[in-house]
């Protein structure tokens, strides 16, 4: 693997770990139509998919990813073997299943809170997930596996979140700066007020009458 492809992966994880929490082992969300593209580029995904992260990962899939390969019969026999091979994540579709894009959406709801990235070649699964920020999205070029940049979305999202601590940060600074301000000028006022003085002795003398010097 080039250098070139190794630091952009490292660049993107660390993107999704600073900004979404994204944290080892990273769960890996695969559809259908990625295991289809792996075997016709002869990717053996298990191997490939940990030397491009070169981090502890977890591929997994769902129940309807699995069953929708299986309904479509023969010609995607080779697929739904490579999918069963890794372990089936609960979806809570189970009982009606609906469509691997369908099932990826509902798991990811409007936050992916469960820092999922999916593997997928359908392009209008990947354009919805763009859409939503913090998702990751991964696919396969030829024989190549390719992590996405972040989306616009997520970039936004990541720059709402670092002003928003900065904004934090520069008001508490202005705060705590207020209250040494406040403190220095009570201190100094305090010096310089005087211990209030005693009577003036003079004032409290009885004054003397005054003698009429009319006779």
């Amino acid at each position: 693997m080039k250098v070139k492809r190794l630091k952009h992966t490292k660049r993107v994880l660390a993107f999704y770990k600073q900004n979404f929490s994204f944290k080892e082992p990273f769960q890996i969300l695969i559809d259908g139509t990625f295991c289809f593209a792996a075997l016709r580029g002869k990717i053996d995904l298990l191997d490939q998919i940990k030397k491009y992260f070169n981090s502890d990962i977890k591929i997994i899939t769902t129940h309807c990813a699995l069953r929708e390969l299986y309904q479509l019969g023969p010609a995607m026999s080779g697929s739904h073997k490579i999918l069963k091979k890794f372990p089936r994540h609960k979806c809570g579709h189970e009982n009606a299943a609906l469509e691997a894009a369908e099932c990826f959406k509902v798991m990811i709801g409007e936050g992916n809170t469960n820092h999922y990235i999916i593997a997928t070649q359908d392009e209008g699964t990947q354009q919805y997930l763009r859409s939503i920020p913090g998702v990751p999205v991964m696919y396969i070029s030829g024989s190549t596996l390719y992590l996405e940049s972040p989306s616009y979305q997520s970039r936004k999202k990541a720059e709402k979140l670092f002003t928003n601590q900065d904004l934090l940060t520069a008001y508490e600074k202005e705060t705590l700066s207020k209250l040494n301000i406040t403190t220095e000028t009570k201190t100094i006022v305090n010096r310089k007020r005087k211990r209030p003085k005693g009577p003036n002795p003079l004032s409290c003398k009885k004054k003397k009458a005054k003698h009429n010097l009319a006779s």
